[in-house]
């Protein structure tokens, strides 16, 4: 009797031990939220992660008003490759305030000094200058900016070509003369300026009159 007993209250502890264990273990629900978690969690890893970028500068335009500058810049990811289909902006580079200061277009400036028609390849982009397209036939304002890709130094370097003065050249920068007015400054020329590419590189300029 004394050992039924024994086995009996053994085995009543046993089942409230195990009960009382089955409840409080954090492992059997862990289990299943981690069973839940695995596909959504394999999935991100699949994905790509968010695209890094950055700016490369191509080229200015510089006006006789003052020392400020459009810089029109390319963004491109850390493989070199354009990361939109409208890749070529441009900013302000305010060297009146500061060498570092920087500040958008307005909407009006846009239609001035703005990007236009964009064509993205693996590696390069075309476009038009809006300001431009009222001086120079189509085949001549059009721009290309291609990126080579250095492996060593993890670098990406610009390569922006345009027609100048007839040749295939590098663009380098713009310079705009013009005469301040209330409504809209009166371009008096502009020069463009560059290095031909050809095996002899030379420094090309042209100027161009309304």
């Amino acid at each position: 009797m004394r050992d039924g007993h024994t086995n009996n209250a053994e085995a009543a502890q046993g089942a409230a031990t195990r009960s009382k264990a089955s409840k409080s273990s954090p492992f059997a629900p862990k289990e299943k939220r981690m069973k839940r978690l695995a596909l959504p969690l394999l999935t991100l890893l699949l994905l790509p992660l968010p695209g890094w970028s950055t700016a490369l500068n191509l080229f200015v335009i510089q006006r006789n008003k003052n020392t400020n500058e459009v810089q029109y810049q390319l963004h491109v990811n850390d493989r070199c490759h354009m990361v939109s289909d409208h890749p070529v902006d441009a900013v302000w580079h305010l060297r009146e305030v500061s060498p570092e200061t920087t500040a958008p277009l307005t909407d009006l400036e846009q239609m001035v000094y703005g990007v236009a028609d964009q064509q993205v390849g693996e590696n390069w982009v075309s476009f038009d200058l809006g300001f431009l397209a009222h001086f120079r036939p189509l085949e001549q304002r059009r721009i290309t900016a291609a990126v080579r890709s250095d492996p060593q130094t993890a670098t990406c370097t610009p390569i922006v070509q345009t027609t100048i003065n007839g040749q295939v050249a590098a663009l380098e920068r713009i310079y705009v003369q013009a005469d301040e007015r209330l409504v809209r400054p009166q371009v008096r020329h502009i020069d463009v300026f560059g290095t031909s590419v050809e095996s002899s590189p030379t420094q090309v300029v042209e100027r161009i009159a309304p």
